[in-house]
C-alpha cells in the first residue's frame, strides 16, 4: 500500500522566486536538480493545474545550491499569469523525487560541487591570454579541475580547467589565486563564484586527508643563503606562519624576538611617492641611503655594508622612470631587496624626480632577540602579506646578542611551518 502511494503521479516542481528573461532562474530549493537534468518551466494555476508551457526540454546547465539554476536558454517568466516554477522531466512519482532527496547512497563517484567567491580577477595575468582569480581559498581546487565561472546573471564562461592554485598569506593582503588559461572578463559581473564541477566526493575525502597530513609538518633544515658578513637578512624558500621560524647558525638555534621599530624614507607625494623601509633592524637601519639619479634604464648599483652603511643608487630610465618603475627595481633586485622594501604612492604612475642620497631615519634599538620575522612587499603591501624573511638584530652593547652580522663561513639554516593555505583561515 505505502509502496504504491509513493509511486504515485508526482511532479517535482520549484517555483522561480523572482521571474526574469534569462536563463539563470532564482529559486529557494535545489534539491530536486541535477547537472544534465530536462526541464520544463510550466506557468501553474493556485490549483497546481498547468496554465502554460513557457518553455521545454532545456537542460540544467548550472546549479547555484538552493539560490538558482542555470538553464540551457533564457526564458521569460515575467509574464505567467500564475506562478512559474521549473519541473524536472526525470522525476515522475514520488518515489522518485524520495531517491533523490532522501535514499541516494553517496558513493566515492557522486559529483561534489565547491563554491568559492571570485574577490577580483586580473585578465592577462600572469602571462598573456589568462585569467588570474582572486579568492580567500582554494583548500579544495587542483590544478586540472574544471570549473565554471558564474554569477547573478548566470555562467560567465563555463568548462574552464584550472592551470594552477597558488595558496597565499592573507585573504586581504596576498589573496589566493586561482589561474585558467583563457580570457574571462568578470569586471561587470554582479556577486562572480568559482564553482567546481569535476570534483568527487572520494577526491574530497583523499584532499581533506593530504591537507590533514600536511598540519604542523615542518620544513626543516633548509639552507638560507650563504653568509658573507655584511647582509642581515635573508630569505626562506616558501611562506611561513609567523612565530614558527626557528633559525640555526652552525647548528646553535638564535633566540627569536621582535624588528622594533624600522628606519623608513618617504619621498614625494601622490602617484609619484616612494615609501621605503628598512630591512636592517635597529640603529643601523639609518646607515642606509637611498638616491634616484639620471641614467638610462632601471639599473640598481649598491655600495657599502651594513656596519658602514648601504647606498642604493636606482637609475631614472633617462627621466622617464615611475614611482612604481622605481619601486619594483629595488624589490626585485637579489641585494637591494635584502636592504630595504619599496612601496608606492596612489598608482605609482607619476615620475619620480632625482633625490638624495637620502638617508632612511627613525630606526631604534627597541627590537629584542637574536633575529625578527618580517613579511615581503606584495601588490604595493608589506602588511599582512606573508612571512617570508629574517633579519637579524645587531646589538653590540649587549654580551648575549649578536655583535656582527653572520661571517662567510657560518651555515645559516631555518626551520619553519609552511603556510599550507591563506594563514587567516
Amino acid at each position: 500500500m505505502q509502496g504504491n502511494l509513493i509511486r504515485t503521479l508526482f511532479e517535482a516542481r520549484v517555483t522561480c522566486t523572482s521571474p526574469i528573461n534569462d536563463d539563470r532562474q532564482a529559486v529557494d530549493f535545489t534539491g530536486y536538480f541535477e547537472f544534465g537534468d530536462i526541464v520544463d518551466v510550466v506557468d501553474v494555476d493556485a490549483n497546481g493545474n498547468i496554465l502554460s508551457v513557457l518553455a521545454d526540454n532545456l537542460t540544467i546547465s548550472a546549479i547555484d545550491d538552493n539560490v538558482a539554476v542555470v538553464l540551457s536558454s533564457a526564458v521569460d517568466t515575467t509574464g505567467a499569469v500564475g506562478t512559474p516554477m521549473i519541473q524536472v522531466q526525470q522525476i515522475d512519482d514520488g518515489q522518485s523525487a524520495m531517491d533523490r532527496l532522501y535514499r541516494r547512497v553517496l558513493k566515492g563517484n557522486v559529483k561534489f560541487t565547491r563554491k568559492e567567491t571570485i574577490i577580483t580577477s586580473a585578465m592577462n595575468t600572469p602571462s598573456a591570454g589568462k585569467t588570474t582569480f582572486y579568492v580567500a581559498n582554494v583548500r579544495s581546487f587542483r590544478a586540472g579541475d574544471t570549473v565554471d565561472v558564474l554569477a547573478d546573471e548566470g555562467i560567465v564562461s563555463s568548462a574552464q580547467v584550472i592551470e594552477s592554485v597558488n595558496p597565499n598569506a592573507d585573504a586581504v593582503n596576498n589573496r589566493s589565486t586561482v589561474v585558467i588559461n583563457a580570457l574571462i572578463d568578470t569586471s561587470s559581473a554582479t556577486n562572480p563564484f568559482l564553482e567546481a564541477t569535476s570534483i568527487t566526493l572520494q577526491q574530497m575525502v583523499e584532499r581533506t586527508e593530504s591537507r590533514i597530513d600536511e598540519i604542523d609538518r615542518p620544513v626543516e633544515g633548509e639552507q638560507l643563503a650563504a653568509a658573507n658578513g655584511s647582509h642581515l637578512a635573508f630569505m626562506s624558500q616558501l611562506l611561513f606562519v609567523q612565530n614558527s621560524s626557528k633559525v640555526l647558525i652552525d647548528g646553535v638555534r638564535k633566540r627569536r624576538g621582535t624588528a622594533g621599530t624600522r628606519a623608513s624614507l618617504t619621498q614625494g607625494a601622490g602617484n609619484a611617492q616612494l615609501i621605503l623601509t628598512s630591512m636592517i633592524l635597529g640603529l643601523l637601519g639609518n646607515e642606509t641611503d637611498i638616491q634616484v639619479q639620471t641614467g638610462a634604464g632601471l639599473t640598481v648599483l649598491i655600495t657599502g655594508s651594513s656596519s658602514a652603511g648601504y647606498l642604493v643608487k636606482v637609475n631614472n630610465n633617462g627621466g622617464l622612470a615611475t614611482a612604481a618603475d622605481i619601486a619594483g627595481a629595488i624589490n626585485s633586485d637579489s641585494t637591494a631587496q635584502r636592504i630595504v622594501q619599496a612601496k608606492y604612492g596612489g598608482n605609482g604612475s607619476g615620475v619620480v624626480a632625482t633625490f638624495g642620497p637620502s638617508a632612511l631615519t627613525g630606526g631604534l634599538d627597541d627590537g629584542t632577540g637574536d633575529y625578527a620575522e618580517l613579511e615581503q612587499v606584495y601588490l604595493n603591501n608589506i602588511a599582512s602579506t606573508g612571512y617570508k624573511w629574517v633579519s637579524f638584530h645587531i646589538k653590540t652593547n649587549e654580551r648575549n646578542r649578536m655583535n656582527k652580522a653572520p661571517q662567510q663561513d657560518e651555515e645559516l639554516d631555518i626551520d619553519y611551518r609552511k603556510a599550507t593555505d591563506n594563514v587567516d583561515m
